[in-house]
């Protein structure tokens, strides 16, 4: 009973707070932060949610939703008879061993930038299946799609992509089978933290 009410009032708080990031559904975004309070994301996925609660007033709070309905779940969990069970459940573990701090540092620092094969500039972020991505001003990415999910968290200027405009903090979700084009609006170069589930081939593909 605790799950079902649990899960009505939460989809109505999230569908409210997530209404700018059109790209995004919201089913995807809610997923994404359930798994990253439940500490199931890997390192990459772990530090672009990191960014954006940090970032994101909005983000911040589903965070804090999210971690009050785990709360109420695992009190249930824990009241209710134990019974066998033939595995064992994954326990959480940290978000991240990277401060936020010290992704905002990196980000507002002299990066290494070098221009990849679609014409925009990436630099190394320093964890497995991460990057920071920066559009000039007025400078556009190639209409594009995805072969895996992919994090990304303005972290300076704004963007849009022809589903929707993102400003500091933003998540945006790309999801296999979606398509859209990136480009910098205003006068500020945009960048972003850009992540990806770690594979050693992820690199070649910007």
């Amino acid at each position: 009973m605790i799950r079902l009410i649990v899960s009505s009032v939460l989809k109505e708080e999230l569908t409210s707070l997530y209404r700018t990031t059109r790209l995004t559904r919201t089913d995807t975004y809610i997923a994404f932060i359930m798994d990253h309070v439940a500490g199931n994301h890997p390192e990459s996925f772990a530090i672009a949610a990191d960014l954006h609660i940090s970032l994101s007033p909005n983000g911040a709070e589903t965070g804090d939703l999210w971690a009050m309905i785990g709360g109420v779940l695992l009190e249930e969990s824990l009241s209710a008879p134990s019974r066998p069970s033939g595995g064992h459940r994954r326990q959480p573990t940290p978000s991240s061993n990277v401060s936020i701090g010290e992704i905002l540092s990196r980000s507002g620092n002299q990066l290494r930038w070098r221009r990849g094969l679609s014409g925009v500039h990436y630099a190394p972020a320093g964890t497995p299946g991460t990057k920071f991505m920066k559009l000039d001003p007025g400078q556009s990415a190639p209409m594009h799609g995805h072969g895996g999910l992919e994090a990304t968290v303005v972290l300076s200027g704004r963007f849009t992509d022809g589903h929707g405009t993102y400003a500091r903090g933003d998540l945006v979700l790309g999801e296999p089978g979606l398509r859209h084009k990136p480009a910098a609006i205003g006068d500020e170069s945009c960048v972003c933290f850009v992540a990806h589930r770690p594979s050693r081939f992820w690199r070649y593909f910007q």
